[in-house]
């Protein structure tokens, strides 16, 4: 069974002793310590094991190799000052050494040693350092010409002082002494200047082999480590170091990167810790955790197994606070092993007093109580710039941070545990810190049995987005700053923007429930003064309107006394949820003006704060559709009784709300919109039964419309339903449009017999067209050539007739009697002008003929041939300069088109174009296989040009499919290449082939440019203009 911290281990007594919390013994205490406590909670480390074997082999004579001068280097808390009490203590009471040492050396006869301190926080000494060891030897006077005036003691003077009984000599934190001892001047010199020469001498003396018994250990001489340093005070320790190292042993009291952090906190802070094996099953539920974390986040980078080999040697601390404290252990005024010590006594303390102990199974640096001013004492000394982001974002005594106040919300303590580790990997103040934790490394940090990792993410999330302090690097880590982040900017302008916040609604609205598609609604007038608000028939509007209490009386009242009660759908929500809305909306409009400001500073697209902005307005995008979607949910809709309410069903994805599909979803399932209106539907009897005057078949269809819109018992369909139902309807002669406005429903009597014809091809040299003739509502066709027929007339056997003639008319009947015979119809031919230039003589002569007949008038000096016309009787000489012939043709009352001829000036017979008018190219053209049709019509698409008199056929075998067009239509190639990719669906794979009478173009350049690709030439006579 796992056991709770509190179950498991006991923590010393004096750990919940403030008055002797932050005890720091000094070495000139060294005879008042008590060496019982003092090794109770002492861990030897690597290098007090190595101190101590070398010191007591010299001291004992063992090894007259051993070095007999030792310096202890590592920055100030690190352990200095612990290694030379341990040593001391064991040097002055032999029976402690073997209970100390006896597992990594064996203490000789060796009795009780000579031990001499100094410290350097002792400033006032009369008769320098060497008086003050001379003075606690008891020999003060071996050295009596050195005192006044005070000069340095040569290396003979200190052996001749220290010769004699093993002698340990402590000297602890010089540099301070060093800057108080530069300002006295002794002579010529100063009094740091002698002292350096003094101990560089002692050291000189003890390396000699001179003093085999002696030994010296010193602490670090760096003046930087004590906040001190002149630039000749670091000169004098400097050169002190130099002689040091020139003859010392340097040994590191404790290895921070190790698990001696570990085990020197377990030995000075707890009495009792739980077994080897009940540490290991703690290791295996942390290691569970992190792999359940694992599994559920797919995270990466951690291995849960080295996180157990860690817990094995740190229990019961967490892994975690080697690897933080590591970071800034470089900083200026960080005392390492002292200072952690004095954190986690204090973190121990609050654990077991609160009974927070019982529920933990390891001191996680979460633990860390930043709301604790003992704590922030500490923190300020190692970096005192982060208070603001504390006081904001962790912690502060009311609650109110932001990480409590998302804890709060969220329940647990996720937030706070997540926002201290950041904390702790935010202090480094070194060169190229490491700074800043990712979200696996949290992760890894918190997960522990019991806790929903999960929910850590989402703290985490909530934490971003909401933290004034908290930073991302571009490589993902989040880290605290002194300075204010995007969060605290966009807080700061949201709240200056309260002015604009409906603006930027109102815009947002508009988006949101914009008619992308327009088939329910057509408009949307987000928050109007509804006094401004024009309804139209033709149009359904969406207004949206504030959630006010008097708001919906009012919305009643106005459409009330609306003429288009129907064309209005009203959108409106909750009074609580619209100033949440409201408030959302201002934050977007913060955002969107901090990206504006980053676009206008010119930022690039991978800047941090660039990329961070986004992900910002993202977030602030969601929260507002979020915020949106719960408040705008209530719709009002037009009925007979008044306005009805229907709740919205409003989904989003990402940031994008589909609001007009939530509107036109929930007036579908209260049967108000209507998508099905074809005219196979019941839309058609529901618009004859309650549109459609009842004792009326004919109406006025602006009418129809104006009920649709002004009856609230009409459904909302598509705006143009009701017009494509009537032209479906007409099509299909199931309404008739009478002309005016007018449309008259059926049924309808039977309708009278009708002929169809269709021109099927006219020879242009001499007039004869081929007809198809078919009987509509009949089944027997009478026709003449001299007015309308009757029964007694020619009878059509085959459907189809030759003619010249310029007028036939034809006769429909039906023989079975059930329809009644219509009137007569007449068709008329086409009558044209044809011309001729040829050469008589030495003269032009220009022949022009009627097709099919008819008599001919002429112009040739560019007049109105119909006013001032010559009758043309047979060829006629061109007069010279002649540039224009303008003919025309008439018969049984026809007038054929007016023929213009542009006279060629170069005495040839060969026809001139107009190149700026347009032309048609009178020539047929017989296509007959698929690639000469298809760049054919290429060659005509290129000049803009149409096709008349156009018949296409599909052909494959005895199968076939066909398409014609007749002569006055025309046709642009891109039709005609869809009326062949029809005509494939019912014959595919065949041959196509095309018959065409004339080319359209637009100008005569165009034809002329036509008539070149193609590689030809025109005739005369075949062009018109």
């Amino acid at each position: 069974m796992l056991k709770s911290l509190a179950e498991a281990c006991v923590p010393r007594d004096w750990v919940f002793d403030p008055s002797v919390r932050d005890t720091v013994h000094d070495i000139d205490e060294l005879d008042q310590l008590d060496p019982a406590r003092f090794f109770a909670e002492n861990y030897v480390t690597q290098g007090m094991r190595t101190l101590l074997t070398e010191a007591f082999q010299r001291l004992e004579g063992r090894s007259q190799s051993a070095s007999g001068i030792f310096l202890l280097s590592q920055t100030m808390g690190g352990g200095k000052t612990h290694n030379l009490l341990a040593l001391g203590l064991l040097a002055k009471y032999p029976q402690w050494r073997q209970p100390v040492m006896g597992q990594f050396y064996t203490p000789g006869p060796l009795g009780a040693v000579r031990v001499l301190t100094f410290s350097g926080r002792k400033t006032h000494t009369p008769f320098g350092i060497w008086g003050e060891l001379a003075s606690q030897l008891n020999r003060r006077e071996v050295l009596s010409d050195f005192y006044s005036p005070l000069a340095a003691p040569g290396v003979e003077d200190w052996v001749r002082l220290l010769r004699g009984d093993p002698t340990l000599i402590l000297l602890d934190e010089l540099p301070p002494y060093f800057q108080a001892a530069r300002a006295i001047q002794i002579g010529q010199t100063t009094l740091d200047h002698l002292t350096t020469v003094a101990l560089a001498n002692l050291l000189v003396a003890v390396a000699s082999g001179k003093l085999p018994n002696v030994c010296v250990v010193l602490t670090d001489l760096r003046a930087a480590a004590y906040e001190a340093g002149s630039t000749a005070l670091n000169e004098a320790l400097r050169n002190l170091e130099q002689e040091a190292n020139r003859t010392a042993t340097r040994v590191d009291p404790v290895r921070l990167n190790t698990h001696e952090l570990y085990a020197i906190l377990r030995q000075r802070l707890f009495a009792k810790v739980p077994s080897e094996h009940e540490i290991e099953a703690v290791g295996d539920a942390y290691a569970r955790a992190l792999e359940d974390a694992q599994k559920a986040l797919d995270l990466a980078g951690l291995s849960a197994q080295a996180l157990r080999q860690e817990i094995l040697s740190s229990y019961p601390f967490h892994p975690a606070i080697r690897d933080l404290f590591a970071r800034f252990r470089e900083n200026p005024s960080f005392q390492q092993t002292r200072a952690i010590i004095r954190i986690m006594r204090i973190v121990v303390a609050q654990l077991w007093s609160s009974g927070i102990a019982k529920r933990k199974m390891l001191i996680g640096a979460h633990d860390i109580d930043l709301g604790r001013p003992d704590i922030i004492s500490e923190i300020r000394q190692i970096n005192a710039t982060l208070d603001n982001a504390i006081a904001h974002d962790i912690v502060d005594e009311q609650g109110g941070a932001v990480a409590q106040r998302i804890d709060a919300e969220l329940g647990g303590t996720h937030t706070r545990d997540a926002a201290t580790l950041i904390f702790l990997s935010s202090l480094s103040q070194a060169v190229n810190p490491l700074l800043g934790l990712n979200r696996s490394e949290i992760i890894g940090y918190l997960a522990e049995p019991g806790r929903d990792v999960v929910s850590i993410l989402s703290a985490l999330e909530q934490l971003q987005r909401r933290a004034w302090y908290l930073h991302v690097t571009s490589a993902g880590q989040l880290l605290f700053k002194n300075v204010e982040n995007l969060n605290a900017k966009l807080e700061s302008y949201a709240q200056g923007l309260r002015d604009e916040r409906e603006l930027e609604l109102r815009e947002r609205l508009e988006k949101m429930f914009e008619p992308k598609v327009g088939a329910c609604y057509q408009a949307v007038e987000p928050l109007p003064a509804l006094d401004q608000v024009q309804l139209s028939s033709d149009r359904v509007t969406l207004i949206i309107f504030r959630p006010l209490p008097t708001a919906l009386g009012e919305v009643e009242r106005w459409w009330e006394n609306q003429q288009y009660k129907n064309r209005v759908l009203f959108l409106t929500g909750t009074p609580t949820g619209y100033e949440r809305v409201i408030e959302r909306a201002a934050y977007l409009r913060a955002i969107q003006r901090i990206l504006q400001e980053f676009r206008q500073q010119g930022l690039p697209e991978t800047d941090p704060q660039l990329l961070e902005a986004r992900k910002i307005a993202d977030q602030q995008e969601s929260q507002f559709y979020l915020a949106c979607r719960e408040t705008f949910q209530v719709l009002y809709y037009p009925y007979h009784t008044g306005l009805v309410r229907v709740d919205l069903d409003p989904r989003y994805f990402a940031n994008r709300y589909e609001g007009e599909q939530q509107v036109v979803e929930a007036l579908r399932r209260v049967g108000k919109f209507l998508d099905e209106t074809s005219p196979d539907s019941s839309f058609r009897q529901s618009v004859e039964t309650r549109l459609w005057p009842e004792t009326q078949k004919e109406v006025l269809w602006t009418e129809v419309k104006r009920r649709a819109a002004t009856d609230p018992r009409w459904f909302l369909h598509h705006p143009r339903a009701l017009d494509q139902l009537k032209e479906a309807l007409i099509q299909r002669d199931i309404w008739r449009d009478v002309g005016n406005g007018y449309v008259q429903r059926g049924p309808f009597p039977k309708p009278r017999t009708e002929v169809q014809v269709q021109l099927l091809a006219r020879d242009e040299n001499t007039g004869e067209a081929t007809l198809r003739v078919k009987p509509l509502h009949g089944d027997v066709i009478y026709y003449s050539f001299h007015g309308p027929p009757s029964d007694r007339s020619e009878r059509l056997h085959s459907g189809q007739l030759k003619t010249c003639e310029l007028r036939v008319w034809f006769l429909a009947v039906d023989s079975r009697g059930e329809h009644e015979t219509g009137d007569p119809f007449c068709w008329t031919n086409t009558l044209t002008v044809k011309y001729r230039f040829f050469q008589k003589d030495n003269r032009r002569m220009c022949e022009l003929r009627a097709i099919p007949q008819g008599e001919i008038v002429y112009t040739v000096d560019g007049s109105n041939p119909e006013i001032n016309g010559t009758a043309y009787h047979g060829p006629f000489e061109v007069p010279v300069g002649t540039r224009v012939i303008l003919a025309q043709a008439k018969a049984d009352g026809l007038v054929s088109p007016l023929l213009s001829v542009q006279v060629p000036q170069n005495g040839g017979p060969d026809p001139l174009i107009d190149r700026n008018h347009e032309a048609i190219w009178r020539r047929p053209q017989k296509l007959d296989d698929t690639r000469d049709t298809y760049e054919f019509l290429e060659h005509v698409e290129r000049v803009d040009g149409m096709l008349q008199g156009l018949t296409v056929a599909i052909v494959r075998g005895q199968q076939w499919a066909s398409l014609a067009i007749d002569e006055r239509t025309r046709v642009m190639p891109r039709q005609v290449r869809q009326g062949i990719e029809f005509l494939r669906e019912f014959v595919p794979n065949g041959r196509v082939t095309m018959d065409i009478s004339a080319v359209w173009c637009p100008s005569g350049q165009d034809l002329l440019d036509l008539v070149a690709a193609l590689r030809t030439e025109l005739q005369p006579g075949e062009v018109e203009q």
